[in-house]
């Protein structure tokens, strides 16, 4: 009868071991989901902060290549440099004109 009793004491001990491992396990598992989640959500967080940053590049891109463009093109050259630089054609005179009071 001795070894019955051991034998249900043994038995209990086990199942109460074996519980405790599938509840730690269960946590950890548990634990390393969270970290999975929080990793994903900073990532997508992440991926649109370089998306705004490729499009404003891609904006930056288009307009140098519009400069670039019109830099090419000999009228817009001597406009530009007539209206801000005031360099002038030969025998031509440069009036700078107050701007009007508002």
């Amino acid at each position: 009868m001795s070894s019955k009793k051991k034998n249900v004491k043994f038995k209990k001990w086990f199942s109460n071991l074996l519980s405790l491992v599938f509840i730690v396990a269960s946590g950890f598992i548990l634990y390393e989901a969270g970290q999975v989640v929080m990793k994903q959500s900073q990532t997508k967080k992440d991926l649109m902060i370089i998306k705004e940053e490729i499009n404003e590049i891609e904006q930056e891109n288009e307009n140098l290549l519009s400069l670039k463009a019109k830099l090419s093109d000999s009228n817009y050259v001597q406009n530009y440099a007539r209206g801000k630089h005031l360099m002038s054609k030969s025998e031509e005179q440069v009036f700078i004109l107050p701007k009007p009071k508002e």
